[in-house]
């Protein structure tokens, strides 16, 4: 399996060097944040793709597709062709959810070989191992933001008075 940093997209021929699309150098690893492109979808399917993964907690992003010439009107509607993409560790979960719901056939998905799937697997499991701040520990980080924001905000103060104080000795 092979990445194109420029495209985001996923190759299932490791004999390629190079992106077809951009002819950038492909990657042979990517992180499991790396974003990976999952579909282009507009209208109905958008928001029906878009509602499932959401549904699922995978994190996505999206964009206007490049090669779209089309035209919102008053900036309130969808575009009309946008990219979805996931980050390389949920591709598996996104992969599998845009089956279930329709949205891909199973012989249109990449087929890539065991090793890839179980890389596939591995990066997803550790995005999910990643640890999260506890309730606890996340409202101490905040408590101790919140006061050396105030220790700043007094040594500013104090200063700004030490500097008054000089000029006005001044004069």
């Amino acid at each position: 399996m092979k990445y194109c940093g420029k495209c985001k997209t996923l190759l299932a021929d490791d004999t390629q060097t190079k992106c077809q699309k951009c002819g950038r150098k492909l990657i042979d690893d990517p992180s499991h944040y790396s974003p990976v492109y999952l579909i282009t979808a507009n209208g109905f399917e958008f928001e029906r793709i878009r509602s499932a993964i959401d549904c699922a907690d995978i994190p996505y992003s999206y964009h206007e597709s490049v090669h779209d010439a089309g035209i919102q009107i008053l900036n309130t509607a969808a575009p009309e062709n946008c990219d979805i993409y996931v980050p390389f560790g949920s591709y598996y979960d996104a992969r599998e959810i845009l089956v279930g719901i329709g949205a891909w056939k199973e012989e249109d998905l990449l087929n890539f070989s065991e090793d890839d799937e179980n890389r596939i697997m591995n990066a997803k499991k550790t995005a999910d191992e990643e640890p999260e701040l506890s309730p606890k520990k996340a409202r101490i980080i905040r408590i101790v933001t919140m006061l050396v924001f105030l220790l700043v905000l007094v040594g500013v103060t104090f200063l700004a008075d030490l500097i008054i104080a000089f000029f006005k000795g001044l004069f």
